[in-house]
């Protein structure tokens, strides 16, 4: 790919020497609005003689958004997190006494560990591109071929939880068992923990384990990434700045993203800290592996616009 990005400006290039007047100076400039699979595109443009067409603007991807619940549960035990309130109970006793705090229930309705979590998945997807436009037929024809780059953010796909703080009880029990795991736990603690068969507590994804951070403030997030540069290559008709007042663009190209990779939060037990893990879709069940296998395999995006230009020099 490099090498045909490196290719295609030699032959910009030498086209603008060769051409009578050569000067990098612009002559004339133009607005443009168009929609496409990038989004809404607004952009700038100018022309350099007859064999380039510059453009830089921006695609506003709408906010696409999905809701779901996520089963939550305890790491080893099969019990509802609902049924857990005695239990809960009896461990805040003995949390007070070593002077720990305890585990706050008030902010769930019942006064009980909820088995579900309602999260929202977001898609967005918005950038800045900067394109160059070849034409090399020059005046006689509106074919172009256009290198160039769309950036952003990297984070293209999130998830998180609905209600703000909605794991903050959740946190403080995760904690309260990795205080009663460590070497310097009272006893009593420890005794609750073990009586029960107690463990922390999150969701299941396969082979892996999904427990935020109490840093997150009760909050949870997963996240899909890509490159936040990414090359573009394509062909299409229509100049930048067209020859009469108004004119209209077709492109037809890719953006080379990378491979996307999904990262999730977890307790990394070797290290003893929370962090987020690169999830591999072998290992995160047959659902979510499924999706994950899928997505990893798509390396590019594809960009079909559709712009009108208007002239303004």
């Amino acid at each position: 790919m490099k090498k045909l990005l490196i290719a295609c400006l030699m032959f910009a290039g030498m086209q603008t020497v060769s051409a009578q007047e050569a000067t990098w100076v612009p002559k004339n400039l133009a607005v443009g609005v168009g929609v496409g699979t990038t989004g809404i595109v607004i952009d700038a443009s100018t022309t350099i003689h007859n064999y380039f067409g510059v453009r830089f603007g921006v695609d506003i991807f709408p906010k696409i958004k999905i809701n779901k619940d996520i089963d939550l549960k305890t790491e080893t035990a099969n019990k509802q997190l609902s049924q857990l309130t005695g239990e809960i109970n009896e461990l805040n006793t003995q949390l007070v006494a070593a002077g720990m705090p305890a585990v706050d229930l008030s902010q769930y309705p019942d006064g009980n560990l909820p088995n579900k979590m309602a999260v929202q998945g977001k898609w967005s997807n918005t950038t800045w591109h900067f394109l160059i436009d070849v034409y090399p037929f020059g005046a006689a024809h509106s074919f172009h071929a256009t290198v160039g780059a769309y950036f952003g953010s990297s984070e293209i796909v999130t998830l998180y939880n609905r209600e703000d703080g909605f794991l903050s009880p959740i946190n403080s029990y995760n904690e309260a068992y990795l205080y009663s795991r460590s070497a310097a736990a009272d006893p009593s603690v420890r005794n609750v923990i073990d009586k029960y068969g107690l463990s922390m507590i999150g969701a299941e994804m396969g082979d892996y384990f999904v427990t935020p951070s109490p840093a997150e403030q009760g909050n949870f997030k997963a996240y899909a990434k890509v490159n936040s540069f990414r090359p573009y290559l394509g062909i299409g008709f229509g100049r930048a700045v067209p020859k009469n007042r108004i004119g209209c663009q077709f492109d037809l190209g890719v953006q080379f993203w990378g491979k996307p990779d999904v990262y999730a939060p977890i307790y990394d037990k070797l290290i003893g800290e929370y962090r987020y893990e690169k999830i591999d879709g072998d290992r995160a069940g047959n659902d979510a592996g499924k999706v994950l296998k899928t997505i990893s395999k798509i390396s590019v995006y594809p960009v079909l616009n559709f712009r009108l230009v208007g002239r303004i020099l």
